[in-house]
């Protein structure tokens, strides 16, 4: 496991310290700078699969499967507790040697895991990938859980929604690495944007 840093509440999203130097033979993958609303698309996909569930589940059913007296206590725990768990997934995912901050950035409704400990590429896809977990299992439970369950429905319908839709950034990212980078390439997070280069 590795080194976990709690951050607390920032005003910025990221962190205040400085990544290390990187190799000069570094490619860079992206900017640090406008990426999550560049990912917006990435969530496209995972929103409709959510949506076609819940129009199924409504059509097999007769009724709807959502109970909107408790969306927004649904949307709350989402916030509050799912979204800080997906940057816990993010980090579990490193080798006990790597560092990992996590914190909040409150006014922005967002939290964040940085590290810049460099990964194999398909650890890095791994590390990337291990959040959307959050949202597979609630929509599993959702499929299967009976309709006159409405309060259960709505929360995992809620939470397979943020769930799935939230690692936008991190789909962006594995199609990046999976286009550019090659095989054999370790991927590393810097304050300046993702890069990969190729073992020496």
């Amino acid at each position: 496991m590795p080194k976990i840093v709690w951050e607390g509440n920032k005003k910025q999203f990221g962190t205040s310290h400085q990544s290390p130097t990187i190799p000069e033979r570094a490619v860079k993958l992206r900017s640090a700078d406008g990426f999550i609303g560049k990912a917006t698309l990435y969530g496209i996909i995972p929103m409709m699969i959510c949506m076609l569930t819940v129009f199924l589940k409504a059509f097999m059913n007769r009724k709807p499967p959502i109970e909107p007296l408790f969306l927004i206590p649904a949307f709350v725990i989402g916030v509050f507790v799912a979204l800080p768990f997906h940057e816990v997934m993010h980090a579990l995912c490193y080798p006990k040697t790597a560092t990992v901050w996590i914190g909040l950035c409150i006014r922005k409704m967002a939290a964040y895991a940085i590290s810049y400990y460099p990964l194999t590429k398909k650890r890095f896809i791994f590390m990337s990938l291990a959040p959307s977990i959050l949202g597979i299992v609630p929509l599993i439970i959702f499929i299967f859980t009976p309709i006159t369950m409405k309060p259960l429905l709505t929360l995992c319908i809620v939470s397979a929604f943020m769930g799935l839709i939230s690692p936008a950034p991190d789909y962006m990212d594995i199609i990046s690495v999976l286009q550019k980078a090659p095989k054999n390439a370790l991927i590393q997070d810097t304050q300046d944007g993702l890069y990969y280069y190729e073992k020496e």
